[in-house]
């Protein structure tokens, strides 16, 4: 089994990540491994163990820098979050606007040619009251006309007759004068 040497292990990481475990884990290896050896474990194996202790620590647990980290991401993230939300609202907005602009002018058009349709069905029916009202017009003339040509006729019929009868009794008048003249 081969030796941990936590000197060599540090020194095998390149420099950055070196100074970041140091400054992320304030865990002293060595001192682990005295106390290890000092209640009897062996040295190879305290090393060993110090060294994954180190680096469970290290892959594991959180430094202040690494908090801090994940909160000016967290901000940056919610900052990027806020733009486009913003964003997706203002487009959001720009569409509802756009489909109301658009409802609008669909209505406006409907009422528009429902206007133009009533426009033309009440002038068809001006037009059929119109023409129906001619009719009655020349029919009631029509009658009028017949009307006073029976009447015309039937007043001469009456002239006629009442001159007839009127010089039935002029000649009764007078042939009873004749009688009464010679009598």
């Amino acid at each position: 089994m081969r030796e941990f040497d936590v000197a060599s292990a540090l020194h095998s990481l390149p420099p950055l990540a070196t100074l970041a475990l140091m400054e992320a884990v304030a865990f002293d290896t060595h001192d682990l491994v005295k106390r290890l050896t000092g209640v009897g474990m062996p040295e190879p194996q305290a090393e060993v163990l110090a060294g994954e202790h180190s680096l469970m620590i290290h892959e594991r647990l959180a430094s202040k820098r690494d908090l801090k980290e994940l909160e000016a991401s967290n901000k940056r993230d919610i900052k990027a979050l806020e733009v486009r939300l913003k964003h997706d609202l203002e487009t959001l907005e720009t569409r509802l606007n756009n489909n109301l602009s658009e409802l609008e002018t669909r209505l406006k058009h409907s009422l528009d040619k429902q206007q133009t349709a009533a426009k033309s069905n009440l002038e068809a029916l001006e037009t059929r009251l119109k023409h129906s009202l001619d009719k009655q017009q020349t029919a009631a003339k029509s009658n009028l006309e017949a009307l006073e040509v029976r009447l015309k006729h039937s007043l001469e019929e009456q002239e006629t007759r009442l001159k007839h009868s009127l010089e039935k009794q002029e000649a009764a008048t007078k042939n009873n004068f004749k009688i009464q003249e010679a009598a």
